[in-house]
């Protein structure tokens, strides 16, 4: 007979099976390093090579408020003025440094504090606007100038249809040049840290030789720079500050003269073609939700062909 195939003793096999498992604990925190590791590696290879930001997952909040004036440089455009809440991620700086210089600036700040605060923290380089005599200002303006950004005084100037408010310190033509001047050093009072002035409204005073003369020697004076936000085709801004040699630039494209996000994209795609033509562009644009959230998925969109600026460099 042949001899029985010997049994394996129960405690051994037991002690084989806790020794494998001893050996695979052992060797578990490594694999999950290896894991980890090969995550980040791949989280990182996609942020550097696709940059991705995608504003629609951004959350906004929206709420409207009435004040005694009518928002917005476009006089035929009905805005109001948006609260907006969010947390953005940092646009990626463009690493080429020759590119077309992109500036926007965004109008009528002063009015809603948190909207500004949310501005100020926006990823995309921005020059701030300020209405003088705005609730906010003063308090909004000295913190953009201490964060380093560029500020203007957005002066409220007289406009030919006169259901339009430009709001106080507004420079009237009726007014004297005296008065003129002084209601101008006023507004210069109220943004103290402005680099440069862009125009309110003012479709009727643009249009004057004179009073845009006499408020240019202002500018000229306090060596200010000037940008026409062109409300008007008959406007004589340029052609006065460059008179005078003040250093100035004309607006080129209003982003959300319609406040519809894919619109505003459209604008957006001009506002780089005119930069790629020129080397440089200035749009204009206001504190809504829509555009916000335009400017940052476009802005980003973008990036890499033109580079965000403040004001001072395109105009220096």
């Amino acid at each position: 007979m042949n001899p029985s195939p010997k049994k394996r003793s129960p405690q051994k096999a037991r002690s084989r099976k806790k020794s494998r498992t001893e050996k695979f604990i052992r060797l578990l925190p490594s694999i999950l390093l290896l894991l980890l590791l090969a995550f980040s590696l791949c989280a990182a290879g996609y942020v550097i090579f696709f940059r991705t930001v995608v504003a629609g997952e951004i959350p906004l909040d929206i709420a409207s408020n009435t004040s005694s004036y009518t928002f917005g440089s476009n006089e035929g455009s009905s805005q109001q003025e948006s609260r907006v809440h969010s947390v953005h991620q940092p646009v990626l700086a463009a690493a080429q440094r020759n590119l077309p210089k992109v500036a926007i600036i965004i109008d009528d700040m002063g009015y809603d504090e948190a909207i500004g605060k949310e501005l100020l923290n926006f990823p995309i380089e921005l020059t701030y606007s300020f209405l003088p005599f705005a609730p906010h200002t003063r308090k909004l303006e000295r913190l953009a100038h201490r964060a380093g950004k560029t500020v203007f005084l957005h002066l409220p100037l007289e406009p030919k249809d006169s259901t339009f408010n430009p709001g106080p310190g507004a420079l009237y033509l009726h007014d004297s040049p005296e008065t003129q001047r002084e209601k101008l050093a006023k507004c210069l009072q109220e943004v103290p840290h402005a680099v440069g002035i862009n125009n309110h409204m003012g479709s009727a005073f643009t249009e004057d030789r004179l009073a845009m003369a006499n408020i240019m020697e202002v500018i000229k004076e306090r060596s200010l720079l000037f940008v026409d936000s062109y409300t008007t085709p008959g406007t004589v801004g340029l052609q006065t500050a460059r008179q005078v040699a003040v250093e100035s630039f004309g607006r080129s494209i209003f982003l959300d003269n319609e406040v519809d996000e894919e619109k505003i994209c459209r604008q957006f795609e001009k506002l780089v073609s005119h930069a790629e033509k020129n080397g440089r562009a200035i749009g204009i644009g206001h504190p809504h939700k829509t555009t916000l959230n335009a400017v940052l998925r476009c802005g980003e969109h973008y990036s890499t062909r033109v580079e965000y600026v403040g004001l001072t460099k395109v105009l220096r």
